[in-house]
């Protein structure tokens, strides 16, 4: 009878070598024999025997972690002799990382392979203990077989691809998660940290390209250097967390909104504290946020400050500078830069603070802060170069003296673009062959080496375009009833529009290309590049909208080239919208726009509809394609909180509204006149309804005036084929456009014609409006090729028939 009862029994349990052990012996630490339905073990105890239902993968095996951390020392041991031989700082070691460093590079690939493992066996037990039941959370953690060791990880590692940053340089920083950040510093954890820090970098750092990313998080992940980095942490939080998904990391829109205002007044208030480049970098950040949310008066006191700090670091002249001989020595509030890296940075911040300073004046008719006397830098070098970390120098850009915007004076000899040597500021001689001067036709002069040049080194000079006209022609004080001053005015409006042309017409052959894909079928336009040339547009727009829409009473003062002028707005407008339509649809539609890019898209569609006012044309349609693209990078600008009404106002959405509002107000009132130049009244309100006064103007004049002014316009055969008697002031102007144009007069024959060739209708007359008034009207001066267009950005044409050295080398160009 116990013989049958124990045969039973065995036929009854089932032993499987696979099985893993059960939960009672894994936390007692004693062998289990597998059996089902009771382990000899717990049959032997009495206790219940648990089998896990899934089998969890082997863990790090007793004494692993001490193998590897042997393994480690070795591996620094040999680190620590390449450094010694070298005699370079563990900064340049990584920071000279290239194909030929092997066994570095090997040194390097190792660590970070180590310590990558490392982190992925603590992430997976530490969920295996998580996923366990209650019974078996202190159980012991499964064992491994002893030859799963460090050489069949690294193989392992080897297979997979190497991770990079956005700049595409290794680096074994963002290999290892970032560690616990001390809680005073109030920033938010670091797993959602960190995805903040990665998402800036992706969407915001293009349009705002300040801080080197690799040097960046390297600093970021080393203990000694986190804590002067916390207030740019603090602003990037600002700027990006909106982006980030809140049940990501269950947390909700007024928890961000709550967060940003928190870290928006630790910014503000540390980087008042003292003076650091780290400062700056985060209030340049918090400046382009505030100005991307409409709250352009907070924004504005910012850029002031940022504008005198950035002088007293004595970040607007180049290092060579600083030697220069001076009565009074400046205190030196910064150290010099050990590196070309930093170097750059700073480099980039100044010109970063400069697209500020000028922005806040276009956009709101104030005055700039940054003058020639205080500027002497060289323009940013290429994206690719930064990043790679390759020194490069680039050329000095001319930044025009404002002493000399008074009306009168002749801008035709100012700095045209680029320098090719040093010149301080303080020294008025010896002043270098400037590229695009009259000097520069000579054979023996040194042009300027623009290869190594990028993106954003072109959105800068067309930032500077754009400001030019602002402070040469907009904000000039004329008498229009004095004919000598207005004769002056419009030989200041054809000698910006001769500069803005030249600009177009030298800019190398792959700078016209924003689009920067290797495959013709695929198009990834550049940020900056799309800006830059969306910005020489609007600087067309705003020098041509004045003579395209005069006021009534200047058609018994002088007669202007309206028609064409108002061509030119019409169709730069059309091509903004062309270029931003394209941009929209070939990037990512959670990726946001600059300021300045929402700026142009904005002064575009006001034109339009001030044309269709102004001529009682047709409405096109184009007007509400661009209002639609407003609302579309609204709506990416915001992120997350757009679904949050009480947040969901930004410099976008205002200016969209405000041309709804002025649109609304034609439609109600066939009087209501809008005011051509009432676009600066627009950002410091936040409510298109409070803009009543200024988008309307008592000067503008009735349909039956602008079709007594148009008729004033000559037709070209008018002009042809009649005596010249030009004064000698007209002769000057005419001197030095011929002069100016020497550069391009193989390109463009028309453009270096003297204009004392230019021949006058009438009568011989000596007054000076009558003759600028007809060279305005002649017809090679109104058939210049003005607006960069659509095609001419060669989006599937360039592209085919480039190297992928050469693309990628456009591609890194974007910052």
């Amino acid at each position: 009878m116990e013989s049958t009862t124990a045969t039973d029994e065995a036929s009854s349990t089932i032993f499987d070598p696979d099985r893993p052990s059960c939960q009672g012996c894994r936390r007692r630490k004693l062998k289990c024999s597998r059996e089902t339905p009771t382990c000899s073990q717990c049959h032997r105890l009495g206790s219940p025997c648990l089998y896990d239902v899934k089998k969890n993968k082997p863990g790090l095996k007793t004494g692993a972690v001490e193998g590897l951390s042997r393994r480690i020392e070795v591996l620094e041991d040999a680190l620590r002799e390449v450094q010694a031989r070298d005699s370079g700082p563990i900064e340049n070691s990584y920071q000279t990382f290239s194909p030929e460093n092997g066994r570095l590079d090997g040194v390097v690939s190792l660590l970070s392979t180590v310590c990558m493992e490392l982190c992925k066996f603590n992430s997976r037990n530490t969920r295996m203990a998580n996923e366990s039941s209650p019974s078996s959370s202190h159980h012991e953690l499964p064992t491994c077989n002893r030859d799963a060791s460090y050489d069949s990880l690294i193989s392992q590692r080897a297979r997979k691809r190497r991770r990079v940053d956005t700049c595409g340089n290794p680096n074994i920083a963002i290999q290892l998660p970032l560690d616990n950040l001390d809680a005073s510093s109030s920033l938010p954890e670091s797993s959602l940290l960190e995805d903040i820090v990665n998402t800036y970098f992706e969407r915001m750092h293009p349009w705002i390209p300040i801080i080197h990313e690799t040097r960046f998080r390297r600093r970021m992940h080393d203990p000694d250097q986190r804590s002067s980095l916390v207030v740019i942490l603090h602003a990037i939080v600002v700027a990006a967390i909106r982006f980030e998904c809140p049940g990501n990391f269950e947390i909700s829109v007024t928890e961000i909104d709550s967060i940003v205002k928190r870290s928006r007044s630790i910014v503000v208030l540390t980087a008042m504290d003292n003076l650091s480049v780290e400062n700056l970098q985060a209030l340049i950040i918090i400046a382009f946020d505030d100005i991307g949310n409409g709250n352009t008066s907070r924004a504005w006191s910012i850029v002031g400050s940022l504008t005198r700090t950035v002088e007293y670091l004595r970040l607007s002249v180049e290092d060579e500078d600083h030697g220069t001989q001076r009565l009074l020595k400046p205190l030196l509030s910064l150290a010099p830069s050990r590196q070309w890296v930093e170097e750059e940075e700073r480099r980039r911040v100044f010109w970063n603070i400069f697209n500020l300073d000028r922005f806040c004046s276009v956009a709101t008719g104030w005055n700039t802060s940054l003058t020639a006397d205080d500027v002497h830098r060289r323009l940013p070098a290429d994206g690719g170069f930064w990043h790679r970390e390759e020194q490069v120098t680039t050329p000095f850009f001319g930044i025009w003296d404002r002493s000399e915007a008074r009306i009168g004076n002749s801008i035709a000899f100012l700095p045209a673009q680029y320098s090719t040597a040093p010149k301080s500021p303080e020294s008025a001689t010896d002043s270098p062959v400037q590229y695009g001067s009259p000097h520069s036709a000579s054979p023996s002069a040194t042009q300027p080496d623009m290869s190594t040049v990028g993106a954003f080194a072109y959105c800068v000079e067309a930032t500077e375009s754009l400001s030019r006209v602002t402070t040469f022609f907009l904000q000039q004080k004329i008498n229009f009833h004095d004919r000598r001053e207005v004769s002056g005015w419009l030989t200041r409006f054809k000698e910006l529009d001769l500069r803005l042309v030249h600009w177009k017409m030298f800019l190398p052959q792959k700078w016209r290309d924003s689009n920067i894909s290797r495959q013709p079928s695929l198009v990834h336009m550049d940020p900056n590049l799309t800006l830059a040339h969306l910005t020489h547009n609007t600087s067309m727009i705003l020098l041509h909208q004045r003579i395209a829409y005069p006021p009534a009473e200047w058609a018994n003062i002088v007669r202007l080239p309206s028609v064409c002028s108002a061509e030119t707005c019409q169709n730069a407008a059309i091509e903004i919208q062309n270029m931003t339509a394209k941009y929209l649809d070939n990037t990512p539609t959670s990726h946001p726009v600059s300021n300045q890019f929402v700026f142009c898209v904005f002064v575009a569609a006001r034109v339009l509809l001030v044309n269709w006012r102004y001529y009682n044309s047709a409405l096109p349609q184009e007007l509400w394609h661009l209002v639609n693209s407003l609302d579309e990078i609204a709506r990416r600008w915001l992120g997350s909180t757009s679904k949050d009404t009480h947040l969901s106002r930004c410099l976008a959405s205002t200016y969209a509204n405000h041309l709804r509002d002025l649109h609304r107000r034609c439609i109600a009132n066939p009087h209501f006149n809008v005011d051509v130049l009432g676009y600066s009244t627009v950002v410091p309100n936040h409510h298109a309804s409070s803009t009543t006064g200024s988008v309307t103007s008592a000067c503008s004049p009735t349909a039956q005036q602008r079709q007594q002014h148009t008729v004033h316009v000559p037709t070209t055969a008018s002009i042809q084929n009649q005596p010249s008697n030009l004064s000698p002031d007209i002769s000057q102007v005419g001197s030095q456009w011929c002069a100016l144009n020497s550069v391009a007069a193989t390109q463009h024959p028309q453009l270096s014609e003297p204009l004392g060739n230019y021949q006058v209708n009438g009568h011989n007359t000596t007054d000076e409006l009558s003759n600028i008034s007809y060279l305005l009207l002649d017809q090679r001066f109104m058939d210049m090729d003005r607006v960069i267009s659509l095609e001419d950005m060669m989006f599937t044409n360039t592209m085919a028939s480039m190297s992928a050295d050469t693309a990628v080398h456009l591609q890194d160009g974007s910052n």
